[in-house]
């Protein structure tokens, strides 16, 4: 897809394929899980904590700082999108452990961990918008987002970005249903 520019945003137009590659996998399991008995029956095996643990792979988004620091990224979106991502990476354990060990508010802090780790995407899915060409934050000649439409980056918005949001929607639905 990034070989083709089919992420590309055109002229000021909003990057709206990205956000169609994060968000519609998502919609779609949504729509199996409503439909599919063993959909359901699926997630109903799987382990809580073992879905918050994988969440650890979100220190994968360090990309954005290093990019950044090669002056490739706009700091007002490698800054925020990069240490979000660090911190869910890093905090995904702990919280892991403390649901398997079904420590003292542990429901609690499953509820935080998701609402951080989706604030992070919000966040960085607009910083990234508005660093674009063109966009309400790019000042001309700086740097702009337009390097997360291409290859190899833009693998961390249209693959691993749905893949994350899959994984707090099974845990919403998890925690919905774990006493």
């Amino acid at each position: 897809m990034a070989r083709n520019e089919l992420l590309q945003a055109i002229g000021d137009q909003p990057p709206v394929m990205i956000l169609l590659a994060a968000v519609v996998p998502s919609l779609i399991f949504l729509s199996a899980y409503k439909i599919s008995p063993s959909l359901r029956g699926w997630v109903a095996k799987l382990d809580l904590e073992q879905v918050f643990a994988l969440q650890a792979w979100r220190v994968v988004g360090a990309a954005f700082l290093f990019t950044w620091g090669y002056g490739l990224l706009p700091a007002g979106f490698a800054i925020p999108a990069g240490i979000g991502d660090i911190a869910v990476g890093l905090a995904a354990p702990f919280i892991a452990v403390k649901i398997a060990q079904r420590s003292p508010k542990w429901k609690f802090s499953a509820w935080w961990f998701i609402f951080a780790g989706l604030l992070d995407f919000i966040i960085a899915f607009a910083t990234g918008v508005m660093f674009r060409d063109g966009g309400a934050l790019h000042s001309a000649g700086g740097q702009h987002s337009g390097l997360l439409a291409e290859f190899p980056l833009t693998l961390i918005p249209s693959y691993l970005v749905p893949a994350f949001l899959l994984l707090h929607i099974i845990a919403i639905i998890k925690l919905r249903t774990e006493r």
